[in-house]
């Protein structure tokens, strides 16, 4: 396998799994195991997010993949505190629909320097943080 496509299968699991714990948060609120591995999700976007997005913008800098990559772990930290019930989960609720938001301002500035598949992959991504953010935010 190439290490674009490897990149781009542990990405898309990492996603896919906070995802999943996410919707798990939502139907059992107050449960810890989504909390931690939503926590768990989020220091991995955050530690090797300038990485793990190497398979979806072969080209891109260091900075903006890290900033990327501290983008998705903010969205997915709000949402373990809100799985947790911890202090502050109403303010990072608050904020993660901005944090969505601006990863899908940063995909469309760069659009032109990503492949098709990386363009689609980011902006299927931030579309479903922020409808995620936005219903939890309602919900809240």
């Amino acid at each position: 396998m190439k290490k674009k496509s490897v990149l781009t299968f542990i990405c898309t699991t990492i996603f896919l799994i906070g995802i999943i714990a996410i919707l798990l948060s939502s139907r059992n609120p107050g449960s810890m195991a989504p909390a931690w591995i939503l926590l768990a999700v989020s220091f991995a976007y955050l530690i090797s997010g300038w990485f793990i997005f190497r398979g979806y913008n072969p080209e891109g800098t260091a900075l903006l993949l890290f900033f990327t990559g501290y983008l998705y772990a903010s969205v997915f930290i709000a949402f373990a505190f809100k799985a947790a019930e911890w202090p502050l989960s109403k303010t990072m609720l608050f904020a993660a629909p901005a944090w969505a938001v601006a990863q899908l301002v940063i995909t469309l500035l760069i659009r032109k320097k990503l492949s098709k598949e990386g363009l689609i992959q980011f902006l299927t991504e931030g579309g479903i943080m922020l409808i995620l953010s936005v219903v939890a935010l309602f919900r809240s």
